[in-house]
């Protein structure tokens, strides 16, 4: 996983485990990666973990 995902997540109370991230679609995977960036706008990376099935709705 990259850091600003690890970091995002842990950020946000999100436990995002080695075998989640593996089992992401690229672009999910990408779309949680876009979203931790510094540099965008970020409110989106806890509702597309809900989506993505991270975290339970």
């Amino acid at each position: 996983m990259p850091d600003e995902v690890v970091t995002k997540a842990a950020a946000e109370g999100v436990a995002l485990l080695p075998a989640q991230w593996a089992a992401l679609a690229p672009l999910q995977r990408f779309a949680l990666y876009k979203l931790s960036r510094s540099s965008h706008k970020n409110e989106n990376f806890v509702p597309a973990c809900r989506e993505f099935g991270i975290l339970s709705a």
